[in-house]
């Protein structure tokens, strides 16, 4: 039988990016060879373009997060034949800036970053799809990839009522739901990739929720699939790796 195997990692956030688990992530990919390639959103953190943003978040260059965020996704898709970029509510902040700028400097910076964005996707032969919570939805058999439209403690569920069989990122945690329904549907959140001590939630106990991690699995030719959670536990990964059909 043909099967898609696939990768969905996110929430990167640029240069507070936690290298360990990056390189654990690339590691597997090697191995794993994946077919289908999906980063979900929260590729750069853009913190000084965020709405009310400190005056020392508004000094801060971008330029080490722009780089951080282009040399993970250079390198992650170097795997797969089918590549897709999933924007997030952090990456959407350069969108926003460009539609709502007052500044025309602002603005222009804006587009600029754009432009640097679909530049960089064409030459990575990747899909991007905007933050939105209709138009932002991946499908692929019977899964589908969004970054993510929820913060609850019950944020897994919320995606699998709203998408059906759904895997999204942006809470930073590891979760999984299955419905009681005819149509069993499946929700999970698939863990971070960004450092899980931010100074600047330091006051949020959701932050204690947190963990590094990805999915990946398979597609099979009738659609159906099977999902599986890379942890890091002890700051180690152990991921089963050799998946046959029997």
């Amino acid at each position: 039988m043909k099967i898609t195997k696939f990768v969905a990692a996110g929430d990167v956030h640029g240069d507070e990016q936690d290298k360990k688990s990056v390189q654990s992530l690339l590691s597997f990919m090697a191995h794993y060879k994946p077919s289908l390639v999906v980063m979900t959103g929260d590729l750069w953190d853009f913190r000084s373009l965020r709405r009310g943003a400190s005056d020392d978040d508004q000094a801060e260059s971008l330029e080490r997060d722009w780089d951080a965020g282009e040399e993970f996704l250079k390198d992650f898709f170097a795997y797969g034949d089918e590549r897709v970029f999933l924007r997030g509510n952090h990456d959407e902040r350069l969108w926003d800036l460009a539609h709502s700028a007052r500044s025309g400097l602002a603005r222009d910076y804006a587009e600029q970053g754009i432009e640097r964005v679909e530049e960089l996707l064409k030459k990575l032969n990747a899909r991007m799809l905007p933050y939105d919570s209709a138009g932002g939805v991946y499908s692929k058999g019977s899964l589908k990839f969004v970054h993510g439209y929820g913060h609850s403690m019950h944020a897994a569920k919320q995606h699998a009522d709203a998408y059906g069989n759904v895997l999204f990122g942006h809470t930073h945690a590891i979760d999984y739901f299955k419905s009681v329904s005819i149509d069993n549907r499946e929700g999970w959140n698939i863990g971070c990739l960004t450092g899980l001590r931010p100074s600047y939630n330091r006051n949020m106990m959701r932050r204690m929720r947190w963990q590094n991690g990805w999915a990946f699995g398979v597609i099979y030719e009738d659609g159906t699939h099977d999902v599986f959670q890379a942890k890091q536990r002890g700051g180690k990964f152990t991921i089963p790796t050799n998946v046959r059909t029997l």
